[in-house]
């Protein structure tokens, strides 16, 4: 479970940072994606993606202790789970209220299971 954790975390990153850099430069006109917005609210969007995507950096080092990881696990799973819900209300971005639902559901399991492989 604390790989399928480290997975999680730098999937998250990867993921992440590729909205980031696809919405901020989407919003600075660098790149034209249909369906995405160009605007300031894409690249406002795209710069809280690299915060979200920072979650990495600020855990790694303490990964094994439950302390440190519930609340990583609980604001990923909420992120995940809320932005999937927009897009789903959205109604345009199939793939991406998949991949959001699926990150939010492995948060909720390892939030779950955080006892099994945390060493406090």
């Amino acid at each position: 479970m604390k790989k399928l954790f480290m997975a999680y975390l730098v999937v998250n990153l990867i993921l992440e940072s590729i909205a980031a850099v696809t919405l901020i430069g989407a919003g600075l006109g660098f790149f034209v994606f249909p369906g995405f917005e160009s605007g300031l609210w894409s690249m406002n969007y795209g710069f809280a993606a690299i915060a979200i995507a920072s979650a990495v950096f600020w855990v790694w080092p303490y990964r094994s202790k439950s302390e440190a990881v519930g609340p990583v696990l609980g604001i990923l799973l909420a992120f995940h789970a809320l932005v999937s819900v927009s897009f789903a209300v959205q109604g345009q971005q199939m793939p991406s209220i998949v991949v959001h639902a699926v990150m939010a559901v492995l948060g909720i399991i390892l939030y779950a299971r955080r006892s099994a492989w945390c060493t406090d």
